[in-house]
């Protein structure tokens, strides 16, 4: 199984019945925002239990794109989700963070958010180490961020104008080039290694379609 096909399986694995599914959309490209009132689901605590970072529940429901049963997108069995759902409990085992990146990035939104939560508090608990000055509360919004626009960029190759990053943290390009930029780079580095180790497992898994030989 290829990487692309494999991000479409550990989805289809977690979703009910899928067909194809539109990641762009699914990551913020196309969505419809929810008019109820902000929630939380997670918050990063420091060492004197103050707030330093919270992780939103779904406001921005995201549009899928489907396709009908039969066509090339069919929908993944029962079977197929199995196999792939095993190779992905055997990660979580082993690689905990590969495992909370593939949730993160790859599973449908509502399946998401307390893995989401282990990469914020993970990438927190890494930013304290750095002993940088800035306001962890914007250091864990830009995490979030990153977590987000990562997962975008690593399924669908789009790239992040980071002016949604200075807006985030209301800063100008010259405050963003002297203050910020570093920790965007380090926060990045946190997470380069996790899609091929998330996403390694997934390719010992058989392939998941075979054509009827005859198909076309």
């Amino acid at each position: 199984m290829n990487f692309h096909s494999a991000r479409q399986a550990w989805h289809d694995a977690f979703d009910t019945a899928t067909q194809q599914s539109d990641y762009a959309a699914m990551l913020g490209g196309q969505t419809v925002r929810s008019r109820g009132p902000k929630h939380y689901i997670d918050e990063i605590r420091n060492e004197n239990g103050k707030i330093t970072a919270r992780l939103a529940g779904q406001t921005v429901y995201a549009t899928e794109t489907r396709v009908g049963k039969g066509s090339s997108g069919r929908t993944i069995d029962a079977c197929e989700k199995g196999l792939v759902q095993h190779a992905i409990a055997k990660l979580r085992e082993t690689d905990e963070l590969a495992y909370c990146w593939g949730m993160a990035a790859y599973a449908p939104p509502g399946n998401r958010y307390k893995e989401r939560a282990f990469l914020l508090s993970y990438m927190m608990k890494r930013f304290y180490s750095w002993g940088e000055p800035h306001d962890p509360l914007k250091v864990g919004q830009l995490a979030l961020f990153c977590i987000q626009s990562f997962a975008l960029r690593d399924v669908t190759g789009r790239r992040i104008d980071l002016s949604q990053a200075r807006q985030l943290l209301r800063c100008s390009k010259k405050q963003w080039d002297r203050d910020w930029r570093r920790v965007w780079a380090r926060l990045e580095r946190l997470l380069n290694s996790l899609p091929v180790r998330a996403l390694e497992p997934l390719g010992r898994v058989p392939p998941l379609s075979k054509k009827h030989p005859h198909e076309g």
